[in-house]
Formats: C-alpha cells, sequence, structure tokens
C-alpha cells in the first residue's frame, strides 16, 4: 500500500509540474508573441547551451534570423520566458532612452566566496553598487589619464616590434602575441614589472590570466553553462568563474603590490594608483589589499583577453585583405611623419580610414554576440509591427549584437568587408543601435577607449615595419568555438609576418 501511495504522489506531482511546464511554453503564445522553434521540456532553449554545442549569443543569433518580418519573439531559459527584441528602436529603448527600467545585467556572481574579488566588477554589480563600483574605473580611464599611459603603451610596442624582428617568416600565432602586449600592459598598469615579449619559463602573470581564459574545453564549456543557465547549482557547489589559483595570485600581487607602495611612498602614475586613489577620497576602504587585488583582477579581465582577441581578427581580416592592409599602412605612416614618428593621443584621431576599417573589423567578429538586461520596474515595449509586451520586473531581455550587425536589411552584402560602410554619409542613414561594438547607453563598456588605443597602437606598430598573411595553418571559412564564452576561431589565428625592408630580420 506504501508503493501504491508513494507512486500516486510522484504520478501527480509529474502531473503538476508538466500542467505547469504545459502552461509556463504558452507564455509568448498567449501574448500573441511569435516563439523561437525547439522547445524541449523542461530545458526550454537551453539543451543546445547544456550540451555545450552552442554559446548564449549563437543561439540567440538563430532565433533573430528566424523570426525575421517581427519587432521580437521570445524564447525559454529552461521555463523562464526571455524576450528577444530585434528592432534598432527597441534596442535604443532598453539600453538608453529607459534605462531606468532596465539598469541591470541579469548576470550574477554565483559563488561570492571563489569570486570575491570580480563580485565588484561593474558589469556583474546592480544598482548603487553598480555606480560605486564604475566611478573610480570612470576616473581611472579619463582623457588626461590615458594620455599619461600612452608612452607605457608606446615603450610595449616597441619591446612587441623588436620581438617580431625574430618571428619573420614562421608561422605566427595571434593570439598568443596580441595576449603577450596586452599582458604586458595590463601587468605594468596594476604595478607590475615584466617582460612578455623575452623566452622565460618562469610562471607569470600571463600565465595566471590564461588558467582564468583557458581552461580545458569541456571544464570551460562546464563552467560557462553552469554560469549562463544553472547560476542556482554553482551557488549550491560553490563553483565559481575564478579558478583558485587565480584568487589566490591576484591576492598576493595585490598585498605586495600596496606593501611596496606604503614603504616606499613614491608618485606613481598607473592605472591601480588611480584607482585606489579615488577610492581613498571618496569610499572608507577596510581592506586595501583585497581592493587592489579584485581591481588587477578586473583590469585584466577587460583588458587581457577582449582587446587581444579584438587585434587578432583585425590583423586577420588585414592579412586577408592586401589592399586594405596597404592603405592603413599608408595613413599610419603619413600620421606618423605628421608627429615626428610618434602616434599620440592626437595622433591616433586622425586615421579615418583606419578607424572604419577597425568599426567594420568589429561588425563582422563581435566578441560576445548578445546583451542582455534584466526589468527593474514594469515596462510595455512596443514594436512598429504592432507587437507588443509588457515586462515585468525580474524578467529577461535580450538584444542579438551578432544578428543586428550581420543583418541585411541594415547592412548591404554584410558578409563582405566593407570598411565603407563607415563613412559618414552611409553612418547617418544607419540607425545607431545597429552597431554595438561596445554595447550603448549608461552601462556601455567603460574600457571602450583604452582599449580602442591598444587596438591601434599594436596594428600600427606591426603594419609599420611589417606586412601580414595568413599562414597555411589558418582554417577558412572561420568556424566559431562553441565552448568559448567570447567569439573565437577554432582553430586560432595563424598568420606569417614579413620585413617590409629587407635585412630588417634577426636570426
Amino acid at each position: 500500500m506504501d508503493l501504491i501511495h508513494i507512486l500516486a504522489s510522484v504520478t501527480f506531482i509529474l502531473l503538476l509540474i508538466f500542467i505547469y511546464l504545459s502552461w509556463q511554453y504558452t507564455y509568448f503564445q498567449r501574448r500573441g508573441i511569435p516563439t523561437a522553434k525547439g522547445i524541449i521540456p523542461p530545458f526550454g532553449h537551453m539543451l543546445p547551451i547544456i550540451v555545450i554545442h552552442k554559446t548564449l549569443g549563437t543561439l540567440c543569433e538563430k532565433f533573430y534570423n528566424e523570426t525575421k518580418g517581427y519587432s521580437m519573439c521570445g524564447f525559454y531559459h529552461l521555463w523562464t520566458p526571455i524576450l528577444l527584441i530585434r528592432e534598432p528602436e527597441l534596442v535604443k529603448n532598453v539600453l538608453q532612452t529607459n534605462f531606468s527600467s532596465f539598469s541591470e545585467n541579469p548576470f550574477d556572481i554565483s559563488s561570492v566566496k571563489c569570486d570575491q574579488l570580480l563580485k565588484s566588477h561593474p558589469f556583474f554589480t546592480k544598482g548603487d553598487e553598480w555606480k560605486k563600483s564604475r566611478a573610480p574605473v570612470t576616473n581611472s580611464l579619463s582623457a588626461m589619464k590615458l594620455k599619461l599611459m600612452m608612452p607605457v603603451i608606446q615603450r610595449i610596442v616597441s619591446r612587441m616590434t623588436e620581438y617580431l624582428q625574430y618571428q619573420c617568416g614562421k608561422e605566427v600565432d595571434l593570439k598568443v602575441l596580441c595576449n603577450k602586449f596586452t599582458g604586458e600592459f595590463s601587468a605594468i598598469e596594476s604595478g607590475i614589472q615584466t617582460n612578455n615579449f623575452k623566452n622565460t619559463d618562469e610562471i607569470g602573470y600571463n600565465q595566471m590570466i590564461d588558467i582564468f581564459f583557458k581552461t580545458p574545453t569541456f571544464g570551460n564549456g562546464v563552467r560557462l553553462m553552469i554560469f549562463f543557465i544553472l547560476p542556482a547549482l554553482g551557488s549550491f557547489l560553490n563553483y565559481g568563474l575564478t579558478p583558485k589559483v587565480v584568487d589566490q595570485y591576484f591576492r598576493e600581487i595585490g598585498t605586495k603590490v600596496v606593501n611596496n607602495r606604503r614603504k616606499e611612498k613614491g608618485n606613481y602614475n598607473d592605472y591601480i594608483q588611480y584607482v585606489m586613489d579615488y577610492q581613498k577620497l571618496h569610499h572608507n576602504i577596510e581592506n586595501e589589499e583585497v581592493l587592489a587585488a579584485a581591481h588587477m583582477l578586473s583590469f585584466a579581465f577587460d583588458v587581457y583577453e577582449i582587446v587581444a582577441v579584438t587585434t587578432s581578427f583585425l590583423i586577420m581580416d588585414l592579412a586577408r585583405r592586401p589592399e586594405i592592409q596597404n592603405k592603413v599602412r599608408e595613413e599610419i605612416i603619413t600620421i606618423l611623419d605628421k608627429y615626428n614618428g610618434e602616434l599620440t593621443y592626437d595622433a591616433l584621431k586622425e586615421m579615418p580610414f583606419f578607424d572604419k576599417v577597425l568599426n567594420e573589423s568589429q561588425r563582422m567578429n563581435h566578441l560576445l554576440g548578445i546583451t542582455m538586461k534584466i526589468c527593474t520596474k514594469r515596462t510595455k515595449l512596443e514594436g512598429t509591427d504592432g507587437l507588443s509586451c509588457v515586462i515585468e520586473p525580474g524578467q529577461k531581455v535580450a538584444v542579438s549584437i551578432y544578428g543586428l550587425q550581420m543583418d541585411p536589411k541594415y547592412w548591404n552584402e554584410p558578409e563582405i568587408f566593407d570598411p565603407e560602410r563607415f563613412n559618414n554619409d552611409e553612418k547617418n542613414t544607419r540607425h545607431k543601435f545597429t552597431f554595438l561594438p561596445f554595447g550603448e547607453g549608461p552601462r556601455m563598456c567603460v574600457g571602450m577607449r583604452i582599449g580602442i588605443i591598444l587596438v591601434k597602437l599594436a596594428v600600427a606598430g606591426i603594419l609599420k615595419d611589417f606586412s601580414v598573411e595568413p599562414s597555411k595553418k589558418m582554417v577558412f571559412p572561420m568556424t566559431k568555438d562553441e565552448t568559448n564564452f567570447l567569439n573565437f576561431p577554432l582553430g586560432g589565428f595563424w598568420v606569417k609576418i614579413r620585413p617590409l625592408k629587407s635585412g630588417a630580420c634577426s636570426e
């Protein structure tokens, strides 16, 4: 009898779950909004992510392309409805016009213990805490302070070009090269002296950041799946984004840098000093060493990988198109002549063609492919096709950046690399919110300006002395590695770098 009661209870519970899911999966249907195909209870549309076959960005691009002709569509994060908006004006509404109703990112740190250093990153913070975490970063990346950073970046570029003299004719992994560059910059600006362009077996800054970004393929996929799909499971298992060894490393160097500067009492002009000075002036700091470690990790998180992948894509785009590469090089050399051989902060603003090429590379190779916001105030979104949806507090809204930036409705022949899309005439006729390389609105990427400076100086440093061409190891067409949360091609980026002048290479 007991067994019968147990079976009956289980059956009844399963029946209730089935009824609930059946009702929940009609959420958008009941509101007259088209729903993405492929619902699989109880996973909703998330099974491809759970089995690590697709990233969320790739999945939303698929939904975007399958619902052409509509201003919005719906999909399900397990059994939770998410609205995907497709019209640029709706995107503007969410990211900028109605920001007060969509001011928060929906991603939470699942393990406060594991990710204590990362939890204060502006991307993860909410409400007043977001304003508090963003302010010191914004202040430390002001135009005045970026100009003070220029000599540091220029010295690193010089070391990179010296290094490349020994790589002439060899197959070069662009990503490794660019990580040497971004790693050296983020280390120096964190008070750590390093030289990534000398061969060394020492385990140091770059190796630690690589552990964060380059965990084994399957483990990386599982970690990201838990972060995006099952954060509650991550919290229960105390499974965070930051590997323990990385957390320990940054705590140690944070303590070392702070203690050394207390003893020496010198004047330091680097990012970590700017941000710590701001914190001391505006906030009561209880643990300066931990705060320094948190800002160091956040800076590395922003600069090391994102700038390196952006630069790698840009160099590969130039390598595949020699005529565009030559035109960019001519512009760089002209500006160098004007500014006595030095690419200053102001000089970088006088490269209109280079800017167009960078924009086009970012359009075709967006790194995340998606942005999402969580509703904080009940809001009604209305498309030009008559569709409308009331978004309740706690509900999520998604934007497919991949979809918008490759949509033939806004970009003629979007698969073709054409920098002239970004001339003033075309830009003035195109909706601003069809191009979102850094996001838009108050929560757009705070590191946009330093990112552009690093990319342009690195590429200019290479092109003024070398030509770049694809290596035979490079796989075309490029296919996205779906285990990586950033857009990254399977097989990596491979080029050959050759000197412009004979005899310029070192043996």
